[in-house]
């Protein structure tokens, strides 16, 4: 952050100030608007080198409805949605190293562990480098 000079030459607060006003302003504003809101949430990682043994995870929170997504520009990274209890959900880890992976799960299924915080995993189990193109979760 730049600041200006006051005519004695020292460095000047009134920048800093206005710009900590206006952030503090914005930020209650984005407070008011949250409570009562419905709104979903996500998150996502991309373009990472998994070493062999390596591994890269996305979080966020879900109230009714989780997917998620991943891909890699080879084989060699295996995939996994991990529940708010900290267990893989039924039948969303990748069968092996893939390139492509999918994940769903909403309330009402049968591997729905709850309204919480999900998060989406990808491990390299090689023995070599793989390239993560993408890995997101997208939650409601």
């Amino acid at each position: 952050m730049t600041t200006t000079d006051d005519r004695d030459g020292r460095p000047g607060r009134g920048r800093r100030v206005a710009t900590g006003l206006a952030l503090a302003g914005a930020s209650a504003l984005g407070v008011l608007a949250l409570p009562g809101a419905a709104h979903a949430s996500g998150g996502s990682l991309s373009n990472i080198v998994l070493n062999p043994g390596g591994e890269a995870c996305t979080a966020a929170h879900a109230e009714t409805s989780v997917t998620a997504t991943g891909s890699a520009r080879q084989p060699g990274l295996k995939f996994k949605l991990i529940g708010q209890g900290g267990s893989v959900v039924t039948g969303t880890g990748s069968p092996g190293p893939v390139t492509a992976w999918g994940a769903q799960t909403q309330a009402g299924w049968y591997n729905w562990q709850g309204p919480g915080d999900y998060t989406a995993c990808a491990k390299n189990n090689g023995t070599t480098s793989v390239y993560l193109n993408l890995l997101s979760i997208d939650t409601a």
